[in-house]
């Protein structure tokens, strides 16, 4: 089978294209044949070895976590999926493979696809859809309240804008100046443009601040809080030292799993979540596809067709 592997950690020097081995069903896996995964940060991460002190890659590698596509065979143990079933998720970290025409992957990490979407669509869902939904669960966001999200228009913030319109809040999402237009079609009801507005001077007394991005970042955004305001963090970057501040600070802590996955698609088929496919590329350009996941400002998700 075709697929995207590395052997050792590096820049894009390392992906290699070409033949793999079929992969082998343990017990609790299926078999799927991949029709699309998309690109994530941690692809890139992984890959260079940002994440080894975590978990050290098992080399050779097959990179890629999100995916979509049709289970073709089941193990001994499984009886939640049967051959010919349409399904989309997140594979473990440590096993990777979705770069590959098919995959083995534990069966707990899928649930079926969306019937609304396509498979290019499902593939981009997975992990920004559980990100954003982990976070915004664990800040206990209510009905009605005001939040500020950064990064509104990547692929775990523009998630998370529609899932606060899903809540009716008010939402502010800071972004790029191309991308004004874009976020507050998401459903945004003020697009701040990072790089020549403060978003300290523009907003005040809100109750949440969904912060991807960490650092400089996550320390200024206290001061739009209220005090009993609360900020939830997904550790995108180095956060900074410093006096502990008198708002609630909550990290997400995303473990994909079949019931997560199930509440995604019943956000999706309800039309609270659309998925945002920017770019498709075929897999033998998965490494330009890290790359542009690498330089930063994409919109929405990369997404790598397969199936083609």
């Amino acid at each position: 089978m075709k697929a995207v592997w590395i052997e050792e950690y590096g820049g894009p020097e390392v992906m290699k294209y070409g033949e793999r081995p079929e992969p082998v069903a343990g017990p609790r896996d299926v078999v799927v044949a991949v029709k699309a995964a998309s690109v994530n940060p941690i692809d890139w991460k992984m890959r260079q070895g940002m994440l080894r002190a975590a978990f050290a890659l098992p080399m050779p590698y097959v990179l890629g976590r999100d995916l979509s596509g049709v289970v073709t065979e089941v193990g001994a143990e499984v009886t939640s999926f049967e051959p010919g079933d349409e399904v989309y998720g997140l594979a473990d970290a440590q096993r990777g493979g979705t770069f590959a025409e098919r995959i083995a992957i534990d069966a707990g990490l899928l649930a079926p696809k969306p019937r609304s979407v396509s498979h290019l669509e499902a593939a981009s869902l997975a992990l920004v859809a559980a990100t954003a939904l982990t976070a915004l669960d664990t800040a206990e966001m209510g009905d009605g309240e005001r939040i500020l999200i950064h990064a509104g228009a990547g692929g775990v913030g523009g998630v998370a804008v529609q899932l606060a319109r899903h809540y009716d809040a008010w939402i502010a999402a800071t972004c790029g100046a191309a991308n004004r237009d874009y976020v507050t079609g998401l459903g945004a009801d003020l697009a701040i443009d990072y790089k020549s507005e403060d978003f300290t001077k523009l907003l005040k007394e809100m109750d949440l601040v969904f912060d991807t991005m960490g650092g400089e970042t996550h320390r200024r955004s206290f001061a739009v809080l209220k005090p009993a305001g609360r900020l939830v963090y997904i550790a995108a970057a180095p956060l900074p030292e410093g006096p502990a501040p008198v708002q609630q600070v909550l990290r997400a802590t995303v473990r994909g799993n079949r019931e997560l996955f199930e509440r995604i698609t019943e956000l999706v088929d309800g039309g609270a979540v659309r998925p945002q496919v920017t770019k498709v590329l075929p897999l033998q350009e998965a490494a330009r596809g890290l790359e542009l996941s690498k330089a930063g400002g994409t919109r929405g998700k990369i997404v790598i067709d397969i199936a083609s």
